[in-house]
């Protein structure tokens, strides 16, 4: 029998970004994950200090 594993949506947090500055097209907006993953966000800093998810790593969380 297959056990029936639920997805749960996990939204990136918000850009640190300008009011005026468009957002990056690659950003992360979202990742799905399962019951025993969680997510590590991963940041890019731009130079004139706004910063905005680029990416993202699932780790299984800890017993």
């Amino acid at each position: 029998m297959k056990k029936d594993h639920k997805k749960r949506t996990v939204f990136a947090p918000q850009s640190a970004l300008d009011a005026s500055a468009q957002e990056p097209a690659n950003r992360v907006i979202s990742v799905e994950l399962a019951e025993d993953e969680d997510v590590q966000w991963i940041w890019m800093s731009l130079p004139e200090g706004t910063a905005y998810v680029s990416g993202y790593n699932i780790i299984k969380k800890k017993s």
